[in-house]
């Protein structure tokens, strides 16, 4: 049973999916053929990452200081 992540455990999470964006905005140019599959490929990681490191936790509701744009469900 994996243990509920730390504080470092979520900052090396943020991390990793700062890297995986940055990945994929760069494979994002028009000279590079292979772009759709390297930046569905990062996006598919960072989901998937998300994913694992919320797991650990029921949802909660998006506000106070960090709270974004709302969501585009919202408007269904």
């Amino acid at each position: 049973m994996k243990r509920k992540p730390t504080r470092r455990d979520l900052l090396i999470v943020i991390g990793r999916l700062q890297n995986l964006i940055g990945i994929a905005r760069g494979a994002n140019n028009d000279r590079n053929r292979e772009r759709q599959a390297q930046v569905d490929g990062r996006l598919e990681e960072a989901h998937n990452l998300c994913i694992e490191a919320r797991s650990f936790d029921p949802p909660l509701e998006d506000t106070g200081p960090w709270s974004g744009p709302p969501s585009p469900e919202k408007y269904v």
